[in-house]
Parts: structure tokens; C-alpha cells; sequence
């Protein structure tokens, strides 16, 4: 039976997953909801970008509208998800390893969605988020850290010897919507013996169609389901159907 889900890191994760929105787009609790439902991921980021290393709960969020992982627990039933401490907006590795402490002491949840990106937060700085991960999988050996990569084959590798599980892999800036650059260096990550998600860039659905031909396992949206025009769940039902029909065929093979 084909798999619809990856398994990674004693985890089983859905190959669709998505974000809410970004400071440009604000998702209110009603359309977190609501793009859960659309969606069917079980991958659920909890944004940490205004969490500092008191650790207070309240900074812990959905989207960036306030909306509080604790409030989405009061609506609907979290425990199905995996959640996932997403470590966004650091521009270094000495930020994001003292935010990931603070979440995972505040939590003890183990899943880290990890980057450190360039300040104009567009791209990911390869030698930061590496060096960041191997201190936080050095200080806590039972984390499963997935760090955000520039489409770079030996920063891929580097994350894969380090112990990273799993590679999140922009196929272009943050963003842009300009789908997967360079099909050819994207193809060679994916050959690599961890699993790889795309996630930057995703423009239209046919996106991902081209990372699971090139070997990905899953991919990420964010932005393109608010720039659409169209409610974001309902842009999610096309993403939805091109990832039933793509990447479970591609496991398959």
C-alpha cells in the first residue's frame, strides 16, 4: 500500500504542509481552522518569533495575528497533530538556538522546524542554520531537528551529516513564488538519504508536481495561498489535490 505520509524520526507526517500566513498576511483563528481542514496535514508549526528566553506561552503562535497555540487548543483537538516549534525570523545561529531552548523548555515538544535566515529574511544562511542545529541536537540528542536550506548540494550534505532527519529545501527566496530555480541541484539534494521537503517559493501547484518528479517527499506553502486573491483554504484545495496526485504516485515508484 502506498504511503501518504513520510516517516521520519519515529514520526509519520503528512507530504502537505503549510504555514498561516507571514507579517504581510494575517490569518485569524477562524482561518487557521479552516486551513487545517483543507488541508488534512497532521504537521502543525507553532511560530516562535516572539518568544524570548523567559519563555512565556502567549508568544507562542499561529500565523501572525495573535493567534495563540493555546487558543487553537480551546477550539480544536491538537493532540492529533505533530507539532512542530517553528524556530522563524532569527537571522543567526546564536538567536535561533536560544529560541529553540526556550520553546522546547517551555513545551517539551522535540520537533524542531528550524532556519536562520538572511536579514532581509528572503533566504536561509546555510552556515548559520547548520551550525545551529548541530548545537541544539548536540545539547538535546532526542531532538529531530529539519532545518530550511538554500538549494545548495554540500550545505544539504552538511546537514545530513550532522544528523538532520529531514531537509526543508527552498526551490527559490522566500516568498517569490518562482517555484524551483535549479531543477537540476534540487533533483541531486533529493537524492540524498533523508527526506526532503520543498518549502520556499512555491508559486502554483504545479510546483509540486516538478519537486516530487524530481524526488522530493513533500512540500510546504505559506504565502501563495494569501496572494492568490481567492480564501486561502480555498486556493489550499488545489495544492490539496496536486499532492494526492503527485507525491503519493512518486512514492510509488
Amino acid at each position: 500500500m502506498v504511503k501518504q505520509e513520510i516517516e521520519v524520526a519515529g514520526l509519520t507526517v503528512s507530504r502537505l504542509w503549510h504555514c498561516f500566513g507571514t507579517e504581510r498576511h494575517r490569518a485569524s483563528l477562524d482561518t487557521v481552522i479552516k486551513l487545517l481542514k483543507a488541508s488534512g496535514t497532521n504537521v502543525l508549526p507553532i511560530n516562535t518569533h516572539h518568544l524570548d528566553a523567559a519563555g512565556d506561552r502567549a508568544a507562542l503562535e499561529l500565523g501572525f495575528a495573535g493567534v495563540t497555540y493555546d487558543t487553537l487548543g480551546e477550539r480544536i483537538d491538537v493532540g492529533r497533530y505533530v507539532k512542530m516549534l517553528n524556530i522563524n525570523l532569527r537571522t543567526s545561529a546564536d538567536a535561533a538556538v536560544e529560541a529553540a531552548k526556550a520553546a522546547v523548555a517551555l513545551t517539551g515538544e522535540k520537533v524542531l522546524k528550524l532556519e536562520v535566515l538572511t536579514p532581509d529574511l528572503k533566504a536561509s544562511r546555510d552556515d548559520q542554520v547548520i551550525e545551529a542545529a548541530t548545537r541544539l541536537m548536540s545539547w538535546d540528542p532526542s531532538l529531530a531537528v529539519f532545518p530550511l536550506l538554500s538549494c545548495d548540494l554540500a550545505a544539504a550534505k552538511a546537514a545530513a551529516d550532522a544528523g538532520c532527519g529531514l531537509l526543508r529545501v527552498m526551490g527559490s527566496n522566500i516568498g517569490t513564488g518562482a517555484g524551483i530555480a535549479d531543477p537540476i541541484t534540487f533533483g541531486g539534494i533529493c537524492e540524498l538519504p533523508v527526506p526532503v521537503v520543498l518549502d520556499g517559493g512555491v508559486g502554483k501547484p504545479a510546483d509540486l508536481a516538478l519537486a516530487a518528479k524530481l524526488g522530493a517527499d513533500g512540500a510546504l506553502v505559506n504565502s501563495v495561498l494569501f496572494d492568490d486573491g481567492r480564501p486561502p483554504e480555498t486556493v489550499m484545495a488545489d495544492f490539496v489535490a496536486q499532492a494526492r496526485d503527485t507525491f503519493v504516485l512518486a512514492a510509488a515508484r
